[in-house]
């Protein structure tokens, strides 16, 4: 089990938020039944069904019972668009991969860990969908009108988009809403008229007063998923650094990926609210304190829970993003390895930006306590001049870090600059666009940047799994970050 903490709302598993209601409604019931055999006792009751006298408490307690149990079999089930049962329970093996976008240009030493392309995986997902095909997505620039070399991937992902609609794959987007006048982005737009997708826009500044949904997901007939920075952009398959993680075979985590999904989905809703309390449907048993139980690659038994962002979007049960974060960092004794494009403890886009120091300290406090903490954080023409001057100040606590039992931790900062290529120069590229962590044996991959912003009024996603293998095939890949010719000291 990971060690990491409670839950939001301090519940660990299933059982809890339906044994709570179910003890209550059956209390209520056996009160009812005391007030019958008070009332219907006696040799007569055995002659006729319900005694004159007693005919009122019946109504009564019929209308009780209805009143009770009802709501359990009408709870917004989530359903999925077509007959496909929701699998709470890991049976058989999964398959995991890292996935990643390496820039043009940019290479590593032979023998350097390396894992499967982005466009790659995705469209083996998309061909391989038989039945429906759910999509979060922050936006879409699958295809490119100035026809750049590089961004023939996303034309090839759009295509197979297309095909599967038209071979009959029930298609839903759930996408963050388009700013400005436009009511949706033109590649979702030619999904929706080619392949029949079925589209929602989340509109998080209607939510929140500000935001976006900054989730990028993938979820294949309810037993494939891919959870990763990359967006749904040419850019990010070609041009753009991003690592992500494919899980096959593995209806258990598809499920509680789908459950994000469906908050989504009915917050895409015209005039949806976030409602005081989530339906028992939406909950997970999955946490932090209980993670589901895998079995990875035929060999490797690992537990694993998926986290999310904003805290109103987590029903019951649900881990909190950020809460994940600072709990994996809290347990850590080792080491801390975290590469991510911007790392700030304030917000960046509100009307009233604030200090907000919640991950900044979980770094300091873990070093404080002999963790050795390394950060890998972007830097490009988009970077904010804020952030030097707070990495260093992480830094500069490493010579008033005590030595306990001879163990001292510390904080390293490097910055990591994918070069540009000398050709033709597009925009909003050529950065290390990562979100990831490796604390001691537990992975966590993330859809967030780690700014205040993306844990208060946007939606994300982290997937964090517990496994001595894959914890160390994501630390070879920090490593070799780190290592590179890419990387540089403050």
């Amino acid at each position: 089990m990971i060690p990491i903490g409670e839950t939001h709302d301090g519940r660990a598993d299933m059982t809890n938020f339906e044994m709570d209601l179910f003890d209550t409604r059956m209390h209520t019931a056996k009160m009812v039944k005391d007030e019958e055999d008070s009332c219907c006792s006696g040799a007569s009751s055995r002659k006729s069904l319900v005694k004159p006298a007693c005919l009122p408490i019946t109504i009564l307690s019929c209308l009780i019972i209805a009143l009770v149990f009802l709501p359990l079999f009408k709870d917004e089930d989530l359903e999925a668009p077509v007959k496909m049962a929701l699998v709470p329970i890991c049976k058989d093996g999964c398959s995991l991969s890292l996935v990643e976008s390496i820039p043009r240009g940019v290479s590593f030493p032979s023998g350097a860990p390396s894992y499967p392309s982005t466009w790659e995986m995705w469209k083996k997902m998309i061909d391989e969908t038989n039945d429906v095909l759910d999509i979060a997505a922050f936006y879409w620039n699958l295809s490119d009108d100035e026809a750049h070399p590089s961004s023939d991937k996303g034309s090839i992902i759009l295509d197979a988009l297309i095909r599967a609609g038209q071979r009959g794959v029930k298609i839903r987007i759930a996408q963050n809403a388009p700013t400005g006048t436009a009511t949706t982005y033109p590649d979702s737009e030619v999904l929706r008229v080619k392949a029949h997708a079925e589209i929602r826009n989340v509109n998080m500044s209607r939510l929140f007063g500000s935001g976006v949904l900054h989730t990028k997901f993938l979820i294949s007939d309810m037993k494939r998923v891919y959870v990763g920075s990359a967006n749904m952009d040419w850019k990010s398959l070609t041009e753009v650094k991003e690592l992500g993680v494919y899980v096959g075979g593995c209806e258990c985590v598809a499920t509680d990926l789908y459950r994000i999904f469906s908050v989504y989905w009915r917050l895409g809703e015209e005039d949806a609210r976030i409602p005081p309390k989530w339906p028992i449907s939406y909950r997970t048993p999955y946490n932090f304190n209980n993670p589901m139980e895998v079995n990875i690659n035929d060999d490797v038994m690992a537990r694993l829970f998926i986290s999310s962002s904003p805290q109103p979007f987590s029903p019951k049960g649900r881990e909190d993003d950020l809460e994940a974060i600072v709990a994996l960092i809290g347990r850590s004794t080792r080491s801390v390895s975290v590469a991510v494009m911007d790392f700030l403890p304030m917000t960046l886009y509100m009307p009233n930006n604030t200090f907000w120091p919640s991950l900044d300290v979980s770094l300091r406090d873990a070093a404080f306590r002999g963790v050795a903490v390394r950060l890998l954080v972007s830097q490009w023409e988009h970077s904010k001049k804020a952030a030097i001057p707070f990495l260093r100040s992480l830094e500069q606590i490493n010579e008033g870090l005590p030595s306990k039992g001879g163990k001292k931790g510390s904080i390293t900062v490097r910055v990591f600059t994918v070069p540009p290529t000398g050709d033709d120069k597009i925009p909003f590229t050529r950065v290390n666009h990562n979100k990831y962590m490796v604390a001691d044996n537990v992975a966590y991959i993330g859809t967030s940047n780690w700014a205040g912003d993306y844990f208060i009024n946007t939606a994300g996603v982290g997937f964090a799994l517990k496994s001595a293998v894959v914890s160390n095939q994501l630390q070879a890949v920090f490593d070799r970050d780190w290592t590179s010719q890419y990387a540089a000291d403050l």
